[in-house]
C-alpha cells in the first residue's frame, strides 16, 4: 500500500514539472469564472437546444420582424408560396437556431431562413426564469403588387440566347419526348439534374421522359413563363421557366447553359420542381 502511495505521488510530480503551466492568481480565475458566467447570463445556454415543446407561463413575443427578401429567380418566374421556420429562441430573446419545417419551394428557403435569424422576441418564461424555446414562424412570398412576369408570347429570351437550346428546352417543357440524337447534341455526357427533389443524371432524365416516365415534365403542359439571362462574358446563362396545365399546380424549372472549347451550347444542368400549393 505504501509503495502504490509512493509511486502515485511521484507521478503526479512529474506530471507537474513535464507540463509546467502558468500560474493563475485567485482573482484571475474569479475574474475568468465571472466572465463566462456573464456571457452564459447573456446567450443562454446554447450547448442543447430546448425541447420541441415547452410548457411555459409567458411565451415569447416577436418585437423585431423582418421580412424576408425575395429571390430574384423566384421573383422572376412568378414563384410563391408559404415557408415555415422553427426558431430556437434563447432566454435573451435571440434566435440561436432556425430550421426549414416546411416549403412549398426549395427556392424561397434560403431567404426565409435569413430573415428568421433577424427577428427578436421577448424571452419566454416558466415562474420568474427565463427559458430557451422554440416558436414557428410561416414566411409568405407572393408576387401580389409586383408587375406580371411577360407571358411565353413575348419572353425576355429573345434572340439573346442559342435557337437550338431555346427550341429543345421548350420542347422538353411542354412534355416532349427527345431521341438520343436530340440528347446528345444539347446535353453533356456527365451533367446532372435535380427532379422533384432527387439528384440524377440528367441524360437519363431525358430518357425516363422519352419512354413515357414523365422525368423532367409530364405532356399536356404549356409554357406559361420563359426568361433568362447570360453572363457577362456571353458564354454561360440561365433560363427560368414556369409550365402550367388546367386544374393542377405550376411546375417551376432552370436551366443552366454553357459553351464549351469548341463553341458548342450545351445543358449543364436542369432543375425542376413542383408546388406544393
Amino acid at each position: 500500500m505504501k509503495l502504490l502511495t509512493i509511486l502515485t505521488a511521484l507521478l503526479a510530480l512529474f506530471a507537474l514539472t513535464a507540463y509546467p503551466q502558468e500560474s493563475v492568481s485567485t482573482g484571475d480565475s474569479a475574474a475568468q469564472i465571472a466572465s463566462i458566467m456573464a456571457v452564459q447570463a447573456v446567450q443562454g445556454d446554447t450547448t442543447r437546444p430546448p425541447a420541441d415543446f415547452v410548457d411555459v407561463d409567458k411565451e415569447p413575443v416577436l418585437v423585431v420582424k423582418k421580412e424576408p427578401a425575395y429571390p430574384e429567380l423566384a421573383k422572376r418566374a412568378g414563384i410563391e408560396g408559404k415557408v415555415w421556420v422553427k426558431i430556437w429562441v434563447d432566454k435573451t430573446g435571440m434566435p440561436r437556431d432556425v430550421v426549414v419545417l416546411k416549403s412549398d419551394a426549395e427556392i424561397l428557403n434560403a431567404a426565409a431562413l435569413a430573415a428568421a435569424r433577424q427577428f427578436r422576441f421577448t424571452p419566454a418564461y416558466i415562474k420568474d426564469r427565463p427559458v430557451d424555446v422554440w416558436v414557428s414562424v410561416p414566411f409568405r412570398f407572393t408576387t401580389t403588387g409586383m408587375p406580371a412576369p411577360k407571358r411565353a408570347g413575348s419572353d425576355t429570351v429573345g434572340g439573346r440566347f442559342p435557337k437550338e437550346i431555346v427550341d429543345f428546352a421548350r420542347y422538353v417543357l411542354e412534355g416532349g419526348s427527345p431521341d438520343s440524337g436530340m440528347v446528345n447534341a444539347i446535353v453533356g455526357e456527365h451533367e446532372q439534374s435535380i427532379v422533384k427533389g432527387y439528384l440524377k443524371p440528367l441524360v437519363l432524365a431525358l430518357r425516363e421522359q422519352h419512354d413515357g416516365k414523365q422525368s423532367i415534365e409530364e405532356p399536356g403542359r404549356k409554357v406559361g413563363f420563359f426568361t433568362g439571362g447570360m453572363s457577362d462574358n456571353g458564354r454561360s446563362g440561365y433560363i427560368v421557366a414556369r409550365t402550367e396545365k388546367k386544374g393542377k399546380l405550376p411546375h417551376y424549372h432552370t436551366i443552366v447553359i454553357q459553351q464549351d472549347a469548341q463553341g458548342a451550347w450545351k445543358i449543364v444542368h436542369w432543375h425542376t420542381w413542383h408546388s406544393s400549393r
